[in-house]
């Protein structure tokens, strides 16, 4: 098997960025949680650029697709919009934080300044 370019680089990124992660848990600024997923995410990118052809034609054949790289893009922009959905929910659910937050602290601030006042 003739390795090209890309089948080097791209799992030797993705091992500095893994083992970037393990470094922010080791140093707690990363949880469990993130560093499981970061590190399943990045393995799996590095295992599909090592192999593409293989994971390519694997996903052509179970989405019945007949050129594999139409495959791929279609699988990826579909990661693609899940991912940004994923990321719309986590926003939208920061931003009913920041208003209940908010809210709180400004009915705290009103109880005081009454106590001041009065």
């Amino acid at each position: 098997m003739e390795f090209r370019f890309f089948q080097i680089v791209v799992p030797l990124f993705c091992l500095l960025l893994i083992l970037r992660q393990l470094f922010d848990y080791r140093n707690a600024k990363a949880n469990i949680f993130e560093t499981i997923l970061v590190t399943i995410f990045w393995g799996g990118i590095a295992v599909f650029a090592m192999y593409p052809d293989f994971f390519s034609r694997r996903i052509a054949k179970f989405f019945e697709i007949k050129n594999h790289i139409d495959a791929i893009i279609f699988f990826a922009l579909g990661l693609l919009f899940y991912f940004q959905f994923q990321l719309y929910k986590i926003f939208k659910k920061q931003d009913q934080y920041l208003t209940e937050l908010t809210r709180k602290i400004a009915l705290k601030n009103t109880d005081s300044d009454e106590r001041n006042l009065g």
